[in-house]
């Protein structure tokens, strides 16, 4: 006898399998009144039943953990998921990494069958997006596993009342804007991460309280968007030098971001810090690597993303969040300086 897979019964039905999971489920994300009963037809047509195996799993949870990542090629990713398999390890537990790819509907289908394989807890690397859509389906996530005994932890705000470990983004973005005040700076601008991203929001604001402290506010022609990219961060500072040639500075969101944003000041005969000073957050491995070693706020992304394995493998004794900020640090290298 053949044995009929749940991937049968989504390909008969013409829908995804975590759309199946969902309806035999009884899952609490929504699934339209169509697409239910043609999975129902497709299970009943094909006589399908659940393996025994998976009908354990819905009684207990596995001992996995699963980190999702935005972009798992993106060095601050892969150093949160050192920090994430290696204590995972160390617990003797198994851990996945799930890359998204930047798509939220991708994160969501993987929540699903996350919860599906029952894992016992997940990490989310990637700060939380302002959609309504996104905020409403991560809630009830983290509500699912909340009501079970396990945790989703996040490693950057996601604007929900939930397990975190994390920066403060608001005092980082302070940090690094008051150290170019403090070397002289007034004409200072800032490139953002994302507008619908938390994490690129608290950081930004920082931004905007230590100018206006200062009273340096230069208003919104000296700040500028990117994807947390090389890229972003190049195209991002092109469009900077043509509304606001006259900056002396430049506080980056990330890393990546400060890359591009030495290369687009190369190609329009700029030095650094001769004739621009940058600074950022991040201190990824190739920071100081960089033509010019970059002066950037060390995130422990390692220890982030081992904190978290941590939480969760101590979830049956903690009925309550874990709110926990680490600190950060300046690591002063050669791409600023003092202005007389």
């Amino acid at each position: 006898m053949i044995r009929v897979s749940i991937e049968d019964v989504a390909a008969k039905a013409g829908v995804s399998v975590p759309t199946v999971s969902r309806v035999i489920s009884h899952s609490s994300h929504p699934v339209s009144d169509t697409t239910r009963q043609k999975v129902l037809q497709a299970v009943a047509a094909l006589d399908y039943r659940p393996d025994i195996s998976a009908q354990g799993l819905r009684s207990s949870f596995t001992n996995i953990v699963a980190l999702i990542t935005r972009d798992i090629s993106d060095p601050y990713f892969g150093e949160i998921a050192r920090g994430v398999t290696e204590t995972a390890n160390k617990y003797g537990i198994l851990s996945f990494v799930c890359n998204t790819g930047r798509n939220p509907e991708n994160e969501i289908e993987y929540h699903e069958l996350l919860w599906q394989y029952r894992v016992k807890g997940i990490i989310l690397g990637g700060g939380g997006l302002t959609l309504d859509s996104y905020k409403k389906e991560l809630s009830s996530q983290v509500e699912r596993y909340r009501k079970n005994g396990n945790k989703v932890v996040a490693l950057a705000p996601q604007g929900l009342d939930m397990d975190y470990v994390m920066i403060d983004n608001r005092a980082a973005g302070e940090c690094i804007t008051n150290y170019l005040i403090q070397k002289g700076h007034e004409k200072i601008a800032y490139i953002s991460g994302p507008q619908n991203v938390y994490t690129a929001l608290e950081r930004l604001e920082g931004y905007r309280l230590a100018m206006g402290r200062h009273g340096l506010d230069n208003g919104d022609l000296m700040i500028a968007y990117s994807d947390n990219s090389w890229k972003g961060g190049y195209e991002a500072v092109k469009a900077l030098l043509e509304c606001s040639p006259e900056f002396t500075g430049i506080c980056c969101g990330n890393d990546n971001i400060a890359m591009g944003v030495f290369r687009a000041l190369k190609e329009h005969g700029l030095t650094v810090p001769g004739n621009v000073s940058v600074i950022s957050i991040g201190d990824l491995p190739n920071a100081s690597y960089a033509d010019t070693p970059l002066t950037t706020l060390r995130v422990p992304l390692y220890e982030l993303g081992s904190k978290a394995v941590e939480i969760i493998m101590g979830s049956d004794t903690n009925k309550y969040n874990a709110n926990i900020i680490f600190r950060t640090a300046l690591r002063e290298r050669d791409s600023v300086s003092r202005l007389k």
